[in-house]
């Protein structure tokens, strides 16, 4: 009874988006797919975006679309592929689209917790997702750390991608937040690594657009995204990614460009003067010592959703 009325009517709202979406499902062959626009570049590029889950409008497949077309080499999937983790499969069967772009996916609470918020078990929950998405052809890397989903990659252009958790616990945890510090000592004193992208699902604490974030996970989340910012700015991150929040924010994270990125299909979220509500994700290039990005949008339609729905 306790947890029926902590849930309120959160937990009937989502039980119909999931209806919903599945019926969505079953009727997607009559929606159109969105216009494919974009075409290769002279440089290494990435895609990086997250939070497709209730994807009415097919951003995701479009997006998945996109990064062939753009000639992407890998796309950084931040987290909350479905609205539940029973629906996970759905995304992976869109996974294809893909074809010879490699796919690196953060875990999000949504893929931890039945709609985003009843636990099932970290540790069953983690283990499934590892065994559906990591190790495979498309994503050759294993999680660095035994039940988690928490792995690095040295990808071409230089480019040192770390996949963090911070929804199966609060904050990382002190196993993790060691392994950032080697990982990222590491990857600092490889010569072929010039740049290093971070990609979380939740945001870091005080970054000033959306306090759905770290921040909202208490004083020991807020105390771990302290110690890994720390981390980042000690070995010279160039990049902070990560998405929750159903819209996009860009902002400097102790001088570390930073951007919120979840568009590509969650309902958007509302009254935020800091967070435009568009689906869309991120296109960055290499380009000589820098790192491009441009926010493409999708052409198609949008739903907006309450403030309330953001997770």
């Amino acid at each position: 009874m306790g947890l029926r009325r902590s849930l309120g009517g959160s937990w009937v709202r989502r039980a119909i988006g999931t209806l919903a979406l599945l019926l969505a499902v079953a009727c997607s062959r009559s929606v159109p797919p969105a216009p494919v626009t974009g075409t290769p570049g002279p440089n290494v590029r990435y895609i990086i975006g997250g939070d497709s889950r209730d994807d009415t409008a097919h951003v995701l497949p479009w997006a998945f679309r996109e990064a062939v077309a753009r000639g992407a080499t890998a796309f950084f999937f931040l987290g909350d592929m479905e609205l539940t983790p029973e629906l996970d499969e759905h995304f992976r069967r869109a996974v294809p689209l893909l074809g010879l772009v490699a796919l690196y996916p953060v875990l999000g609470n949504h893929e931890v917790r039945i709609f985003g918020e009843i636990p099932i078990g970290h540790a069953h929950a983690e283990k499934a997702f590892s065994e559906r998405f990591l190790n495979t052809a498309i994503t050759p890397t294993r999680s660095s750390i035994n039940e988690k989903v928490v792995y690095s990659a040295t990808l071409p252009g230089g480019v040192h991608f770390i996949a963090l958790d911070n929804v199966s616990q609060s904050g990382f945890g002190e196993l993790q937040l060691a392994w950032l510090a080697h990982d990222l000592e590491e990857a600092r004193a490889t010569p072929a690594v010039h740049f290093i992208i971070v990609g979380m699902h939740k945001p870091l604490a005080h970054n000033g657009a959306s306090i759905h974030s770290m921040e909202a996970d208490g004083p020991a989340a807020i105390a771990d995204s302290d110690a890994a910012l720390a981390l980042m700015v000690k070995y010279r991150v160039s990049l902070i990614v990560a998405s929750h929040v159903h819209g996009f924010a860009s902002f400097q994270t102790s001088g570390i460009p930073s951007y919120i990125t979840g568009g590509l299909g969650a309902p958007l979220v509302a009254g935020s003067s800091a967070i435009q509500a568009f689906h869309h994700f991120l296109q960055v290039d290499v380009v000589g010592d820098a790192l491009k990005v441009e926010v493409i949008r999708f052409p198609g339609a949008s739903s907006v959703a309450t403030e309330e729905d953001k997770d």
